[in-house]
């Protein structure tokens, strides 16, 4: 559920941005400038789907504990780093802090955790 909060908060993000999520998408200025407008239509886009699943993917290759997430930070400060959005970190040790827009009122913050649940595996024989 932590993965998704954090695709949703991309992918929200991103949608309003000026530039397209991934260098492979091939959007002109007047298709960029109708995202906020048509943000769903946009969100069904194979390539967004593509993107998002990929994301996914590579989060749960390595689950990390909290304060522990290092390749969880690093995927997240490249994927911010190819849709040109600036942030700070650590910020909490792993913490990223994107920042989208003037930062002038209106403003809206949003936040998603990306560490793993620590959990037991108890396995039994059954005879």
């Amino acid at each position: 559920m932590a993965f998704l909060k954090w695709v949703l908060l991309i992918f929200t993000l991103h949608s309003f941005m000026p530039t397209p999520i991934s260098s492979n998408l091939s959007l002109n200025k007047e298709a960029l400038a109708q995202i906020p407008l048509n943000f769903l239509e946009f969100s069904k886009k194979p390539e967004i789907m593509d993107w998002m699943v990929n994301i996914r993917r590579k989060i749960h290759e390595n689950r990390e504990l909290g304060y522990e997430e290092f390749e969880t930070s690093k995927l997240i400060r490249a994927e911010l780093d190819l849709m040109g959005i600036p942030y700070k970190c650590p910020i909490a040790v792993t913490g990223v802090v994107g920042y989208i827009g003037t930062g002038k009122p209106p403003f809206v913050a949003l936040r998603a955790d990306m560490d793993a649940l620590a959990m037991e595996v108890v396995f039994y024989n059954i005879d």
